[in-house]
């Protein structure tokens, strides 16, 4: 599960985080271990809370936006690859760049990859619930990656015009799809 850090323990305390599973309401459950997290700029560790339902007992851990679940690297890094991958890199100029391994960045693409068509369905869905004149503007490419990041651009540009959140695209990406892990998330009815 996906939170902003600076309101997690406010929202905890007064039950307004729900559970993923079932809907009951998530209370604080202790932290998960510390965490080294590779950034554009260095490393910046993490202590992630976590979280137990109330309703179904299954623990959850908490982590900011920027954190990608399961990964070493944060958001950025990762969005930096897979918008250098839309644009024709491939992984070993995209791992050179970033100082990363050549298997780490591949194992990005790929997992992007075979997610591609559900992301950008669900980035699309998304769009058309907060701004249907945007989805309009999605272009089609001949790969489900581009795709993909183009749609997940028109999220992005779509949540800070009409909802006018300034969290990074990337942060949008694995907030809406979970991006590398998790299923995608689709609005919910009424939305």
């Amino acid at each position: 599960m996906i939170v902003d850090v600076e309101v997690v323990e406010t929202d905890l305390a007064a039950g307004r985080l729900r559970c993923p599973g079932c809907d009951g309401p998530l209370a604080r459950w202790g932290f998960a271990r510390e965490r080294q997290v590779r950034t554009l700029q260095g490393r910046r560790s993490i202590r992630p809370r976590r979280a137990c339902c109330g309703r179904c007992e299954t623990t959850h851990v908490l982590l900011p936006a920027w954190a990608v679940p399961r990964r070493r690297d944060d958001a950025e890094v990762i969005g930096s690859a897979l918008l250098d991958h839309a644009r024709g890199l491939g992984h070993r100029r995209i791992a050179a760049r970033l100082g990363r391994p050549a298997g780490t960045v591949r194992g990005w693409l790929r997992t992007f990859a075979n997610r591609a068509d559900q992301i950008s369905a669900s980035a699309r869905r998304w769009t058309g619930v907060i701004d249907a004149n945007e989805i309009d503007r999605t272009a089609r490419h001949r790969s489900p990656t581009p795709d993909a990041v183009d749609a997940l651009g028109l999220l992005a540009r779509a949540c800070r015009l009409q909802l006018r959140m300034t969290a990074s695209p990337w942060e949008l990406a694995v907030l809406f799809t979970g991006l590398l892990h998790g299923r995608p998330r689709d609005p919910p009815p009424g939305f």
